[in-house]
């Protein structure tokens, strides 16, 4: 009886060693528990010597040994032995440990089950947040930084990087606004200071044009005051010599009057030519520097509608085409087709092959949609594996032998990973737009309706709503 136990209690020791000291504690005096830690080994033997040597000690404590017990389950039966108390207080512990052990296991249970989960959320987030990074337009050259925090995505695995992420865009995009602020008030502020100069040239020339018709009106007064001396000379009939001598004074007067003229208007005119040729060097500038603004607006005008990894037109770009073709085809008359196409198990190759994999993949595939379709047609990045084409203009009986010849052509193309060849196919979910059709989406969601349908029929086809 007392072997069993001794067992018992030494599996529970095993299975729970910090209920050693309160056992101790239970069993021997305070100079005994205090003297050191016991050795597992020799517990069995330090307990058989007690029981054999102190009964007398133990069965004082059969009354503290029968309140634990009935404390711990007043239903219990008083035990009658010190046998029967440290029998029913093993019971105890035994029911305590296994107590234990179930809810550490439940805890344990629970806890996979939350990662469990938090995975599968940082998954989805990560997914939604790559697609969202594509279609953010934002600066050109913050574009690389973009590309870095789209790439770090992959390795994020606890929801404090995930989060750290998105306060790393936040910050790109609030310099990215700030960027554009201050390259439009830089652009508003040179255009203000070209205009100034302008006007100081300009009032540069009205105060030379000023002091030219000063000293023309001047010249005026003296001509014809010399000229009035001449006419009351002329009515002279017979000219003394002094008269003789005074008109010829006063046409030498005119004469050099004259000159005075001639010389003033040169001066005039070469002022007057500098501060045109200044004027004209200072547009010419202004217009160069207007071009360059120009271009440079075209070219970010660009980049915010391209996709940075295909080179196709992005969502932006979609939107704004969509809206013009919609209302021409709506007021026209004439056909317009809207088609969404999406890459079959695309997740798989980024899964079994890498990213990289997959984002050659997409640049592949868009370039060979890019290069099968006529210059009515446009085709975008709509996110991720998805693919927007709008196609005006097509009879209904051809539209279906277009998207399957292009289909053929995604599905031939000779793909290879890891010396592994894989054969990629497209799904395909087309519809025409209607005149009751209230705005694009409606067209829109037609289309994506019949690529769903394409999905749950088996891939690898086209369908028309």
């Amino acid at each position: 009886m007392l072997e069993n136990l001794l067992t018992q209690l030494k599996t529970l020791m095993k299975q729970s060693p910090q209920f050693d000291e309160e056992i101790l504690r239970l069993l021997f005096d305070n100079d005994t528990t205090t003297s050191g830690d016991i050795n597992h080994n020799n517990f069995k033997v330090n307990l058989a010597q007690f029981i054999k040597q102190k009964k007398i000690e133990l069965s004082q404590h059969t009354n503290t040994l029968t309140q634990l017990a009935i404390g711990t389950n007043p239903a219990e039966e008083i035990p009658s032995s010190p046998i029967d108390s440290l029998q029913i207080v093993m019971s105890h512990l035994e029911q305590f440990v296994q107590l234990y052990s179930r809810t550490s296991a439940q805890l344990a249970n629970d806890l996979t089950d939350v990662k469990s989960e938090q995975a599968s959320l940082i998954s989805t987030h990560k997914e939604n947040l790559t697609h969202l990074y594509e279609t953010i337009d934002i600066h050109y050259q913050l574009h690389s930084a973009l590309n870095d925090l789209v790439n770090s995505l992959e390795k994020i695995d606890t929801t404090e990087q995930l989060l750290g992420n998105v306060e790393e865009v936040i910050a790109l995009l609030l310099k990215s606004m700030l960027s554009e602020k201050d390259h439009s008030k830089l652009f508003v502020k040179d255009i203000h200071r070209e205009i100034d100069d302008l006007k100081a040239i300009n009032q540069q020339s009205d105060d030379i044009g000023r002091a030219g018709q000063q000293q023309h009106q001047h010249w005026d007064r003296s001509t014809q005051h010399n000229l009035g001396n001449l006419d009351k000379l002329s009515r002279r009939i017979k000219l003394s010599e002094s008269d003789s001598k005074a008109v010829s004074n006063e046409i030498t007067l005119m004469k050099d009057a004259l000159s005075e003229k001639t010389d003033i208007d040169k001066k005039l005119f070469a002022l007057q030519q500098k501060q045109i040729d200044k004027l004209n060097k200072k547009l010419e500038q202004t217009e160069q520097e207007a071009s360059t603004y120009h271009s440079q607006l075209i070219e970010q005008r660009l980049i915010n509608m391209q996709d940075s990894l295909t080179k196709l037109p992005n969502r932006k770009a979609l939107e704004q085409k969509f809206e013009a073709h919609f209302v021409s085809a709506k007021q026209s008359g004439q056909s317009l087709w809207v088609a969404v196409a999406d890459i079959d198990n695309f997740k798989s190759i980024n899964d079994n092959y890498g990213h990289s994999a997959g984002d050659k993949t997409l640049q592949v595939i868009a370039g060979a949609l890019s290069n099968s379709i006529r210059d009515s047609e446009f085709i975008a990045r709509y996110g991720g594996e998805e693919f927007v084409l709008l196609i005006p203009d097509l009879p209904q009986n051809a539209i279906n032998t277009v998207l399957n010849r292009l289909r053929e052509r995604i599905k031939s193309i000779p793909f290879k990973f890891k010396d592994k060849k894989v054969q990629i196919t497209l799904s395909i979910g087309v519809t025409k737009v209607k005149v009751s059709d209230s705005d694009r989406q409606v067209s829109f969601d037609r289309a994506d309706k019949a690529l769903y349908q394409a999905k749950r029929q088996g891939r690898d086809r086209v369908i028309i709503y």
